[in-house]
């Protein structure tokens, strides 16, 4: 039986892990995704209630569990990072754990968890902790199952920690709710083993609903998180494959695809002895979920968040397919995977002691120092946030059309519901909802000039057809009207309330029929 506490692997994959990531932790490189989790959970902790005061289409967890963490150690910019850097070591670990457990090879889960820990974002986002929560209930489920007798407490760890994916990204967490049950229904006495993982899965999605039913938000919740998504988030979020790839990140969209071919092949190799183990179960059904859960945007970001899911899958089948060759043979393969992990290590290592080697702008806001190669858009962002600096704190803003962490970084209270305010996503009833809120309650209006741009929006989302419809016109012309400008610049602008303007009737137009 594996003791993980004894294994010294353990605790040096998340420590190499912290250490890889603690030179750039206040580093920021746009204003995006990162700024939706930020904004969300001090929105959260400011008393708003979710669903009902500000939209979004993630679930609860995404947004309860980073306030959590802020409510204890605060608030900061530097306290949410070393948070994304716990959850980047604590996927790393299970990465590493999970591998083990299913190839019983040290040396190949470390080669699989070191290589990963450098290729992610440090930024806080709901990917990652939905990853480290699937890893938990995978490893989990691993260890319920190791040695064919069923462990109680670890069938409900891995019924609650899906559970807990759920209410961060629900549609991965129900996939992984699925998979977990139908792996556990799949095996001997899968109704006495099913029955713990199935308590432990109601737990958080309970708490979470009971928190929703408090506050009256259970059918805008149900708004967002269902209706939303299904009209409008899906319809311009697909992507090719490997979208956004370098030559760096080959080994990262290559993973997924090359798992599932060894999976095919070990299958074929071993015939039924390699899928009459249980722990190969487990592990396609996660690698299962990992791959099913990178769409409908399977671009780099999204694929590396997706790759740990794969990873026991890939030793388990790597381990077996060694055993099977000739040792000449064999000894060659192993080589090879040690050169491509290194390589990766290398090249890694390079990429941040060029970085660390480079002068970096520094950025002084009301969450912190956060730093930026030097260039026109660090000097623009600073200048940008000295000048909100000189407002008003208790004054209203409206940052557009998607920086929502602008909003966190300068402790500004944004008047609308919306973080994302761009055509294609945005419907037309909410460019109007939006118009009121802006014109009736906001003193102060910041651009974010390139979220305007055509070949911008283009690149984010290649679905997008009309980047420029009426409604979106019509808004931009009433907010015109409305403010004017005080500050700009290359890559952002800032308007303030003029003394007169047009009634709130001007928005009643907006996403009208005819």
């Amino acid at each position: 039986m594996i003791r993980p506490l004894r294994d010294p692997f353990f605790y040096a994959v998340p420590l190499f892990a912290v250490l890889y990531y603690v030179p750039i932790l206040r580093w920021v490189l746009w204003l995006g995704d990162e700024g939706v989790v930020l904004h969300g959970a001090t929105r959260v902790l400011d008393g708003q209630a979710l669903y009902r005061d500000f939209f979004e289409i993630l679930p609860p967890g995404a947004f309860f569990i980073p306030a959590a963490w802020m409510s204890v150690v605060g608030s900061d910019f530097l306290a949410a990072r070393v948070f994304s850097a716990a959850v980047i070591a604590a996927v790393a670990a299970l990465l590493y754990l999970s591998s083990r457990l299913a190839s019983g090879s040290r040396a190949l889960a470390a080669l699989l968890a070191l290589p990963w820990a450098v290729r992610v974002s440090i930024e806080s986002n709901h990917h990652a902790l939905t990853t480290a929560a699937s890893m938990a209930s995978g490893t989990s489920l691993l260890l319920a199952l190791e040695g064919g007798r069923a462990r109680p407490v670890a069938l409900f760890g891995a019924g609650l920690f899906a559970g807990v994916a759920l209410t961060i990204t629900h549609t991965r967490g129900a996939l992984l709710c699925v998979a977990v049950l139908a792996v556990l229904l799949g095996a001997p006495g899968g109704r006495r083993r099913g029955a713990p993982a199935l308590v432990g899965m109601a737990v958080f999605p309970i708490v979470m609903l009971a928190c929703l039913a408090a506050t009256g938000t259970l059918v805008p919740a149900f708004d967002g998180l269902v209706r939303f998504p299904l009209t409008r988030y899906a319809a311009i979020q697909g992507v090719t494959f490997g979208r956004f790839a370098t030559l760096a990140d080959a080994a990262v969209v290559a993973f997924l695809p090359a798992t599932a071919l060894l999976a095919a092949v070990g299958v074929a190799v071993a015939r039924s002895a390699l899928w009459r183990q249980r722990r190969f179960h487990v592990c396609l059904a996660l690698a299962i979920v990992g791959i099913v859960g990178a769409f409908p945007r399977p671009d780099t970001p999204h694929l590396a968040y997706a790759a740990p899911l794969a990873a026991p899958l890939f030793a388990l089948v790597v381990a077996d397919l060694l055993g099977r060759l000739p040792a000449p043979t064999a000894t060659a393969a192993a080589a090879l995977l040690v050169v491509v992990a290194l390589g990766q290590l290398t090249y890694a290592a390079t990429l941040r002691v060029r970085v660390l080697a480079r002068p970096t702008a520094l950025i002084a806001t009301a969450r912190g120092v956060v730093e930026h190669p030097p260039g026109p858009w660090a000097r623009d962002l600073a200048a940008l946030v000295a000048r909100i600096e000189r407002t008003g704190a208790r004054d209203a803003f409206f940052f557009y059309p998607y920086a929502p962490m602008l909003p966190y970084l300068t402790a500004r209270r944004h008047t609308a519901a919306l973080d994302v305010v761009t055509p294609g996503y945005t419907t037309p009833e909410q460019f109007r909802s939006t118009c009121i809120r802006v014109l009736r309650d906001a003193q102060w209006v910041v651009i974010d000039r390139r979220g305007l741009d055509a070949a911008v929006l283009r690149s984010a989302f290649p679905r997008l057809t009309d980047t420029d419809p009426p409604e979106r016109r019509a808004f931009e012309s009433a907010v015109a009207a409305t403010f004017e400008t005080v500050h700009a610049s290359t890559f952002f602008e800032l308007r303030r309330r003029r003394p007169s303007g047009p009634p709130l009737g001007v928005c009643d137009g907006i996403g009208a029929p005819g």
